[in-house]
């Protein structure tokens, strides 16, 4: 009978190895129920070529489940799910200048919100020569939610005087106003001004032949992922005493241990929460687990 754990493998462990030897494995049953590791091992369940797909598991093979096979899928199942679960990671450059683009346009259209809200009450007030209460108090609002942590520093009419609409005051500015919004503008100017300054500083890193030292895209994604589907395999053949393969001649005619894998990825959209990468949780094509399954 195969073992359960495949070959060990040289160098340093990653985090998914590590988690395998802490998880608890009572916890993990909670986590992934038995009711879970019953699909799994049924949609991963052939009763051989040509014949049709088994709609239940023999009871010879649920005992083998409810003996070793449940616990063993919930241990590396919670394993692999705690690696990939508000872990601590290298820093991602391309998730870096994400945010940072998000800030940038975030203020951005902010900032031209406030701008249109302000014509608004200034071209009522023109109008008609009164002040649009409900615009303004809308504003007052938003303004003291932005500064209200400042507020202790000035007394009142100072802090009023600072986030209240009022005109620029000079002849060539035309109506155009301050806010109390108006730091959102510096604040999308600012976000694109580092933006640019660190693209520019990976190129001058690059040009010198500098390394960049964040999350290199796929490597711990590939390297735990690898080593999770070879526990799977490992498994599967242990509760089977069949050779997991990988192989597929339509979207729904692949071999059942892919199936078994699918199974088992698709059930990590139900447990995650906040995964570092969310590409951890990718069902692996069947060219990949093929390759997985070449390096047992």
């Amino acid at each position: 009978m195969a073992s359960a754990t495949p070959k060990k493998t040289t160098g340093r462990p990653n985090t998914y190895q590590v988690r395998k030897k802490t998880v608890d494995v009572a916890a993990a049953q909670l986590i992934f129920d038995r009711s879970f590791a019953l699909d799994a091992f049924l949609c991963g369940y052939s009763a051989g070529r040509g014949k049709a797909r088994p709609t239940k598991l023999t009871a010879a093979i649920v005992s083998q489940i409810d003996k070793h096979g449940h616990a063993n899928l919930a241990r590396i199942c919670l394993a692999y799910l705690l690696g990939h679960e508000n872990a601590h990671e290298g820093l991602d450059n391309s998730a870096y200048l994400s945010c940072l683009r998000d800030i940038r346009d975030g203020a951005k259209k902010i900032a031209q919100a406030a701008d249109e809200l302000v014509e608004q009450i200034l071209q009522h007030q023109i109008e008609t020569g009164e002040l649009e209460m409900v615009r303004a108090r809308t504003f007052h609002r938003l303004a003291s939610a932005l500064h209200g942590r400042f507020r202790a520093e000035v007394d009142d009419d100072r802090f009023a005087e600072l986030i209240y609409p009022k005109l620029i005051g000079n002849r060539f500015s035309d109506l155009r106003t301050t806010h109390g919004l108006s730091s959102l503008a510096a604040l999308n100017e600012e976000a694109e001004e580092i933006r640019k300054l660190h693209v520019r500083n990976q190129k001058e890193v690059q040009r010198l032949g500098g390394a960049n030292k964040g999350l290199r895209t796929g490597n711990k994604v590939n390297k735990e992922r690898k080593d999770f589907v070879l526990d799977l395999a490992a498994l599967y053949e242990q509760i089977f005493r069949i050779a997991p393969t990988a192989s597929t001649t339509a979207p729904d005619q692949i071999s059942p241990f892919l199936r078994f894998v699918y199974r088992v990825f698709a059930e990590f959209s139900q447990q995650s929460t906040a995964p570092v990468d969310h590409r951890a949780y990718l069902t692996p094509s069947f060219g990949t687990v093929r390759g997985i399954l070449k390096d047992r």
